[in-house]
């Protein structure tokens, strides 16, 4: 079940602040949300990590 997490009862992410109405979609986790804009620059930075890796290997 959704906890509202703002003074208007709309659910935001815990990332950026964005509403759900703000963004395309919001996956929730245990008391946290994350936005779809949130998880793409997560992966952009994940990925940025692992070629780093593999340059040093």
């Amino acid at each position: 079940m959704f906890k509202f997490n703002d003074e208007k009862g709309q659910l935001k992410c815990s990332f950026c602040g964005k509403t759900q109405t703000q963004v395309r979609k919001l996956v929730a986790g245990p008391g946290v949300y994350i936005c779809d804009e949130c998880i793409e620059l997560c992966t952009e930075i994940v990925q940025e990590e692992l070629a780093k890796d593999e340059e040093v290997e």
